[in-house]
């Protein structure tokens, strides 16, 4: 789920990729949050395809700079359930998203604190592009993150389907 580039492997280090351990508890508490800006969506076709995002959020993100869009000032909210999206000022929902409706997510290329994930928006049958702006951690921090939140979805959607299921999850710990 998560896409490490070349300018992440400084990262690891003997064969480990960085962990952030407390995020993980804080996930599995529900206490899990960002400081972040979002700056929107953007509908795409090929939703597993970090160049096709890459491209399309590029749009957004010059629009962003240009000052034509505006970001909302945020906190993104990650636990094994759902990513939630919270205006900083107003604390009104911008978005609530389940992780099992979260295909890929990935740091950009380019930009260190650009993030951004795919998901299904089941009431329209389209797949959307979420651009999030990281304003104090790395973006690798983040996407971290929300893999920890999807493979902890996975091992409570593996438990409640039974051992008839294909997928094999470790019992020892998630992550």
């Amino acid at each position: 789920m998560t896409n490490y580039s070349i300018r992440n492997r400084a990262h690891v280090v003997n064969n480990k990729i960085s962990r952030w351990p407390q995020d993980e508890i804080d996930i599995l508490d529900g206490n899990c949050s960002f400081n972040i800006k979002y700056l929107g969506y953007v509908e795409v076709s090929e939703p597993t395809n970090s160049k096709v995002c890459c491209e399309s959020i590029a749009k957004l993100y010059q629009e962003y700079k240009t000052g034509i869009c505006h970001q909302s000032p945020a906190i993104l909210w990650i636990t094994g359930y759902e990513l939630r999206i919270v205006d900083k000022t107003s604390k009104n929902l911008i978005l609530a998203q389940t992780i099992e409706n979260v295909l890929f997510c990935s740091s950009a290329t380019d930009y260190s604190d650009q993030l951004f994930y795919t998901s299904r928006d089941s009431y329209n049958n389209r797949w959307l592009c979420h651009m999030i702006i990281v304003t104090e951690f790395s973006s690798d921090r983040l996407c971290k993150a929300v893999g920890f939140a999807f493979r902890v979805c996975l091992r409570r959607k593996t438990i409640r389907e039974g051992p008839t299921t294909n997928a094999t999850i470790s019992t020892r710990s998630i992550g």
